[in-house]
């Protein structure tokens, strides 16, 4: 996220004005695609690696789901109530730049 403060006179400022911080739609675009990326890394480890592992009585296995649940709990869903501030620069979940493959 960029964090840089500017000027701008009388021009008019885009963005929703959250308690603590600003996010403008590239921004929240980012934490779409991030939420999309989590929960496939989510469903991955829940899904082969945790039973691989023997399920939860592993404990590191436990300790992998505890994160896992953390991220998306403290990350408040990616700012899910904020999520459609990034459809204008993508479809929401997906970066405008980047394609099914990843960066191009």
């Amino acid at each position: 996220m960029t964090r840089e403060l500017c000027v701008l006179g009388n021009h008019a400022i885009e963005g929703e004005v959250l308690r603590e911080a600003v996010i403008d739609a590239r921004d929240m675009c980012s934490m779409n695609f991030a939420r999309e990326e989590h929960k496939k890394l989510e469903k991955i480890l829940l899904n082969f690696v945790i039973p691989a592992m023997g399920g939860y009585d592993n404990q590191l296995a436990c300790d992998i789901a505890r994160h896992v649940e953390q991220i998306r709990t403290f990350s408040g869903n990616f700012c899910w109530r904020h999520r459609h501030l990034g459809a204008s620069h993508g479809v929401v979940g997906k970066r405008a730049e980047m394609g099914e493959g990843g960066a191009q």
